[in-house]
Order: C-alpha cells, then sequence, then structure tokens
C-alpha cells in the first residue's frame, strides 16, 4: 500500500500525521470545516449567549431554593474552572459546593489557586483525596501497555467522585468548565483514545 503524500492544511496546522483527515478542494481539512459548520455557529459569546447561560442558572437557583447549594463544582484549580466559578458566584449570585479530588498530583500552586479563590467568594470547599498507591497501579498499568490517554484512570476517578458525592448530598446540578475555543475539535485516534472503552478499561 502506498504511502499517502505528506499534505497541511491552508488553514490550520493540521496535516497527514492524522491518517485520518480529509482535505477539501481549498485544502482545507476536516478540523476546521467541522468547527465552521458545527461549532461556530452555535458559539455565542454576545448577548444571546448571556441570556441563555442566564436562563440556565435562573433555573438552577429556582429548583434549589431552601438547598445549602445551588449546585456542586468540580475544582482543578486551573484557568477555566477557577474563571467558571468567579462567574458564577460574582455575576450569578449561584451558591456552589466546591469540590475537588487530589488524584495525586495536584501542584502547590494549584492548591494555592483553590483555597485563595474559595476563601476570596466566601465557599465551603470538599477535598476528595484519591488512594494514591491504586492511582498510581492504575497509570502504571496505561503507560507500561502504550497506550494514547494516560489521563484516562484519573479523569474516570474524578468524575466518579464527583458524582457520587453530588448524589450522596442531593444536588442536582453540577457545573464543569471548559475551554470551548480550544476543546471542540475532534482528535485523532492516533493520539488519544476513547474514554469510555468499556473493553480497554477492564
Amino acid at each position: 500500500m502506498s504511502k499517502r503524500p505528506y499534505q497541511i492544511c491552508t488553514n490550520c496546522v493540521m496535516d497527514t500525521t492524522d491518517e485520518n483527515i480529509v482535505f477539501d478542494d481549498k485544502g482545507v481539512c476536516d478540523h476546521c470545516n467541522g468547527y465552521y459548520r458545527d461549532l461556530l455557529p452555535h458559539w455565542d459569546t454576545g448577548p444571546k449567549g448571556r441570556q441563555q447561560i442566564t436562563e440556565i442558572f435562573e433555573k438552577i437557583k429556582a429548583d434549589s431554593k431552601g438547598k445549602p447549594f445551588d449546585c456542586i463544582m468540580g475544582m482543578s484549580g486551573g484557568l477555566d474552572s477557577s474563571y467558571l466559578l468567579h462567574i458564577a458566584v460574582k455575576e450569578f449570585g449561584l451558591r456552589p459546593l466546591v469540590f475537588h479530588v487530589d488524584g495525586g498530583w495536584n501542584s502547590q500552586l494549584a492548591v494555592h489557586n483553590i483555597e485563595v479563590i474559595v476563601e476570596k467568594l466566601g465557599l465551603d470547599l470538599y477535598t476528595e483525596v484519591i488512594n494514591w498507591e491504586e492511582m498510581k497501579d492504575f497509570q502504571r498499568a496505561f503507560f507500561k501497555a502504550s497506550v494514547p490517554h494516560l489521563d484516562i484512570p484519573q479523569d474516570h476517578a474524578f468524575i466518579a467522585t464527583l458524582y457520587h458525592f453530588a448524589n450522596k448530598h442531593g444536588i442536582k446540578y453540577i457545573l464543569n468548565g471548559g475551554n470551548y475555543s480550544t476543546e471542540c475539535v475532534r482528535n485523532p485516534l492516533e493520539w488519544m483514545y476513547y474514554g469510555t472503552d468499556m473493553w480497554q478499561l477492564k
């Protein structure tokens, strides 16, 4: 089988190292075309988007009247979750319970960021510490198997712990911070893998 000739997108840096990449007649890749077709029309940072998020937050507050918290929010100490927490409290008046999962890889800066923002906003923080030896075993297994997406064990632990805690305390809504501008395109399977493949996980 002949090797595919090298090609790079005329609009971005994606190239044929993604074996499934497809280019249109202008040399623009399917990553870019998918973004323009499927994501950009729904990405509204103006008044329309503001109204949509306001309606969601008002529903959360209405459904949570009389409860100690409106929602639960996972906090990593990074930019995305810190920004969302600030906006949710300061601009929309939500009362979130801040939840942090320590999977053993916390940096001192991340811990400091969490403590500062929680204190400044006057919120409650709950931290769940994952069994470090168990987490190391999981991650070592993924590393030795040479499979992509080594974060799968940690990601599953974070999400499962967050949902378990929300369910235990009867908290209906979970806020999640992400960067729509950088985490919204298809990643080649050569570079990562589905985190929901139960055959691989087992």
